[in-house]
């Protein structure tokens, strides 16, 4: 198709609804297609499903409580159903939300902009991890609480739940705060320079944030009183409300292990012998959009006059380092780097929906760039999708050489630690 082609292919059904919607949910449901088929949920992901605020109010209860309000016992196939399901309605969420947009912005924007949504897409991770190791994982509730908490935030009425859904997503799990977080909380910060300052905006961004933290320190340092001595007890009394086998090793490292141990013994190891590399690799292929991410952010710092948006930019440029903590303490790096990634993508899409003029400028001049050097475009996303439908993003053992040294370290862990009592 010729360029000339292609804008007025752009001008005659950017305002149709429906058309970019159906366009990105088919490519969404190609990767489901492609890459879910045959893959189950893991025994971790089944094991928090059983967890429920009957046993006190722990940390990732509430999907837990919400299951046994419909049912007493637990099925592989009713969890399985549920993260499918869950799946599809965070695809068809991000479908409408991205064609809005599209077609929300202005004329001369909608190539640049259908550019970023075809990075979004291609991107080595974006949702496609929730399709391997991770389906079923809360992951997927985390995206769609902070997707329609930034609905919300638009509406001037609807904006005042958005504190309830950030206390929803700790509750879920309290790992929101290094992934998706700074995802809701810089939009709820930008709000208060929109709003020009209003006491309402800054009340909707102080109670969210400090909600937030609250039940963070809370979970991360109250102690647990679950009515059971160790994991092993533990295990075997959720068995009898569930068809599967109950990991033992979660419910140690999540409500019974000192942090020391669970860290020396289990997560650095672990850390040193598929992390560290798969972290690597995860790197290299996220270089291009990291590059692309730190100039949307440099010409949005530069174009702008208000020190208040400057700051807002400077969040937006930094907002990656919140990996660094996760990088020391957890050894599920691919799933916290995806976050890391998707979370740009959200602030730039959050901007360009606020027609915000300093990111409006900074997207059209990288948009104005890809059309003069297409081919680079094309290789970026050939590159990114080389990873994208390959094994290492829904199986991140895949490309680890020794695993058997992995085998080994879960092993010593499970006999020293948890099958003891």
């Amino acid at each position: 198709m010729t360029n000339s082609g292609a804008k007025l292919l752009v001008k005659t059904k950017s305002q149709r609804f429906g058309y970019y919607e159906l366009l990105i949910f088919a490519f969404l449901l190609f990767e489901f297609i492609f890459l879910a088929y045959g893959k189950l949920v893991d025994p971790i992901a089944k094991t928090i499903s059983l967890i429920t605020y009957k046993f006190g109010f722990l940390s990732k209860a509430l999907i837990g409580s919400i299951f046994s309000l419909f049912t007493d016992r637990i099925t592989s196939h009713e969890i399985y159903v549920t993260a499918i399901i869950s799946y599809l309605i965070l695809s068809a969420l991000i479908s409408l939300m991205l064609g809005m947009i599209i077609r929300n912005s202005r004329q001369e924007m909608i190539s640049a902009v259908i550019i970023f949504v075809m990075l979004f897409l291609s991107s080595p991770l974006s949702i496609t991890y929730l399709l391997g190791m991770y389906i079923g994982r809360f992951d997927t509730y985390w995206i769609i609480i902070t997707l329609i908490a930034l609905i919300f935030l638009k509406n001037p009425v609807l904006r005042y739940l958005v504190p309830l859904f950030c206390i929803t997503a700790i509750l879920v799990n309290q790992g929101f705060m290094f992934t998706y977080m700074p995802a809701l909380a810089i939009p709820l910060f930008y709000e208060i320079y929109r709003n020009k300052y209003s006491k309402k905006s800054i009340a909707i961004f102080s109670l969210s944030c400090l909600s937030m933290i609250i039940l963070f320190i809370f979970f991360q340092f109250s102690t647990t009183n679950i009515p059971f001595k160790n994991a092993v007890d533990f295990a075997a009394y959720l068995s009898n409300f569930s068809d599967f086998q109950v990991s033992t090793v979660m419910l140690h490292i999540t409500y019974f292990a000192p942090f020391k141990e669970s860290y020396y013994e289990y997560v650095r190891p672990l850390i040193a012998s598929y992390a560290l590399p798969l972290g690597i690799e995860l790197l290299t292929f996220s270089l291009p959009l990291l590059i692309i991410f730190w100039v949307v952010w440099k010409k949005c710092f530069c174009k702008t006059e208000n020190k208040f948006l400057k700051f807002v930019f400077i969040l937006c440029a930094f907002s990656p380092l919140i990996f660094i903590p996760v990088a020391y303490s957890l050894n599920d790096w691919d799933r916290y780097w995806s976050a890391i990634i998707n979370t740009q993508f959200i602030l730039i899409f959050y901007f360009i929906f606020s027609d915000e003029s300093a990111v409006i400028d900074s997207v059209k001049k990288i948009g104005d760039f890809f059309s003069r050097h297409y081919l680079l475009l094309i290789l970026i996303i050939v590159f990114a999708c080389s990873l994208k439908f390959s094994k290492t993003v829904t199986d991140m053992f895949s490309f680890v050489k020794d695993k058997n040294a992995i085998s080994e370290i879960l092993e010593k862990y499970t006999n020293d630690r948890v099958d003891v009592y």
